[in-house]
């Protein structure tokens, strides 16, 4: 994408027509005028037909057909109708039940940060955990404990493993024995032995420290307890990271959900990727929990940019057992991971199977643009990268906003590289006007982020301002530091060229003069920096505010001193 000091406007290809719609076709030839007005068209030929040409057998059935278009554009009109309704619908109820899903949600603040010795304690603490094995005790329900991918758990988590491997016996009549205490009172028990079986490692975190050697590991694992604990464990932290993924997509839930996801990735990653190392041990009824956590991780990945864990996560989803017979969930994992070598087949439902296809034709339009062998530039045939990014945005389900969104702001970004600014427009407002109802918050913001590049490339300087404080406004309410760092970006190597817009981004005190202005600016730069320190042209523009701010007795900044002026977005609704 063009930075605004680096942008120069390129005149349009007039004869190359923008192929996507704005909207359906549909829509324009059943709207309510055209509908009567067709009809009324239809049934005026017919009165002018048979006054004209008599009653002849041939003037009759020229009369009918016109009658019967007439009342085909009608009933057409209303199936439409109908459709819309019942989609509309479906979407209210999908909405509902999402924000059901995640209307008790609480979440979490934000981490109050340790000093380097306690850093270092907890790091030394991890490196020096070791369970240890006691001889002397048989225990059915801690070795199953002790069997488990992970050691360390959340409350509500080891309290639903205990539960499972307490609860399994009485799933089989034959088994039964002596009543066994309830899963507090067991938790209760190993924490109060002496020495402690289960210390405390944290707020509401738990870790087994001693487990009994007896039964062994071969009759653990074929045991009725231990499938039942892993699938329980699983199914808890499915049902966390699901609704957090689905928090991700609401403006109120967002940045807590990115918190949490801060703070859980890496322990979610590691369960992952130690029940796929597991193999065949891992029971089948659990590869559909594993898929939910990894869906969840995917959205989270995809959100911060992070393609290396992506391709790892799903490597080791390949692997699970049992998913290689879920031939869709398979596929998708291969392709994220990589090593889906054809187009995917077609599946049922179709929604799913055509959303993968679009996300096949997604991924092969991205490979286009990577670079070549030897850190050289290839050359990208933008053309035949905008027709796949096309092709992949038809396919995608109506349904999946988000997916559309992605598509069309990458094929705008394909158009702004080929010089057709208007055909990069067009597919920004699309995708604009389908996040209007509070779907996609950070795509929307991503929306106007790059839509201040098409406005500042067309020379509307102001509207590109005004397109990139509401990007960071919304980025900032989203706690999205990325995209946070590309505004700064923008907006700091916008005032650097240009001082003298000043007063669009600050007050008027401390717009008094184009030195100050971009005396701010580099601050806004040096952010950019320290929440994005791969950032490609922060530094450029800093060592321009360095020289321009030489001989006014002012320096640059090394953080930021007064943000951007705020601009919500009017026309999104929560």
């Amino acid at each position: 994408m063009s930075e605004p000091g680096e942008s120069q406007r390129r005149e349009e290809a007039p004869s190359v027509e923008p192929s996507t719609p704005r909207s359906s076709i549909w829509q324009g030839f059943l709207g309510t005028a055209s509908v009567v007005a067709y009809a009324l068209l239809f049934e005026l030929a017919r009165n002018l037909v048979l006054n004209s040409l008599g009653e002849s057998p041939a003037v009759k059935v020229a009369a009918g057909t016109l009658r019967w278009l007439s009342v085909l554009v009608v009933a057409a009109a209303a199936v439409y109708v109908g459709y819309r309704f019942v989609q509309r619908y479906r979407e209210r109820i999908r909405t509902a039940n999402e924000l059901a899903m995640i209307a008790d949600l609480v979440e979490p603040g934000v981490k109050v940060p340790a000093t380097a010795a306690e850093e270092e304690a907890e790091a030394a603490a991890a490196a020096a955990y070791e369970l240890h094995i006691e001889t002397a005790w048989d225990d059915e329900v801690i070795a199953v404990v002790r069997d488990l991918p992970v050691h360390e758990f959340e409350t509500a988590a080891l309290l639903a493993v205990l539960t499972a491997a307490l609860d399994a016996p009485a799933r089989l009549p034959i088994a039964q024995g002596a009543p066994r205490p309830t899963a507090p009172v067991l938790l209760r028990e190993l924490l109060e032995h002496d020495p402690p079986r289960v210390e405390i490692v944290g707020a509401q975190r738990y870790r087994l420290r001693r487990a009994p050697l007896e039964p062994r590991r071969s009759a653990v694992i074929t045991g009725p307890e231990w499938p039942m604990a892993v699938t329980a464990l699983l199914h808890y932290y499915a049902d966390q990271a699901t609704r957090w993924a689905f928090a991700l997509d609401s403006v109120r839930f967002a940045a807590g959900a990115r918190r949490w996801f801060e703070a859980q990735e890496p322990d979610l990653h590691k369960l992952v990727t130690a029940c796929a190392s597991r193999g065949t041990e891992i029971p089948a009824t659990a590869a559909g929990e594993l898929v939910r956590i990894g869906d969840a991780l995917d959205a989270w990945y995809a959100r911060i940019g992070d393609g290396a864990c992506q391709a790892t996560l799903a490597a080791a989803l390949c692997d699970v057992n049992g998913l290689k017979k879920v031939v869709l969930q398979h596929d998708l994992a291969l392709m994220r991971a990589g090593r889906l070598d054809g187009r995917p087949k077609r599946y049922r439902p179709r929604n799913l199977s055509t959303s993968l296809a679009a996300r096949w034709e997604h991924h092969a339009a991205l490979r286009l643009l990577t670079v070549a062998p030897g850190n050289q530039r290839r050359p990208v045939d933008f053309a035949a990268v905008a027709d796949q990014l096309e092709a992949s945005w038809w396919l995608l389900p109506r349904e999946d906003v988000a997916g559309e969104v992605c598509a069309l702001i990458n094929l705008a970004v394909v158009h702004i590289h080929q010089g057709r600014l208007d055909a990069a427009q067009d597919r920004l407002e699309l995708a604009e006007s389908l996040t209007r109802t509070g779907r996609d918050p950070d795509g929307r913001a991503q929306i106007h982020e790059t839509l201040g590049v098409v406005w500042w490339a067309r020379g509307g300087f102001r509207r590109a301002l005004r397109c990139w404080q509401q990007a960071l406004t919304a980025y900032r309410t989203l706690d999205d530091k990325l995209g946070t760092a590309r505004c700064l970006q923008h907006l700091g190597s916008a005032m650097i060229i240009a001082p003298g817009l000043g007063g669009t981004l600050l007050e008027a005190a401390q717009s008094s003069s184009r030195a100050e202005v971009q005396r701010q600016a580099s601050g806004w730069l040096a952010e950019a920096q320290h929440l994005h320190p791969t950032a490609r042209y922060a530094e450029h523009y800093v060592a321009k505010a360095r020289s321009a701010l030489a001989g006014t007795g002012l320096d640059t900044l090394a953080h930021i001193d007064r943000w951007p002026l705020p601009i919500t977005d009017p026309a999104a609704t929560p």
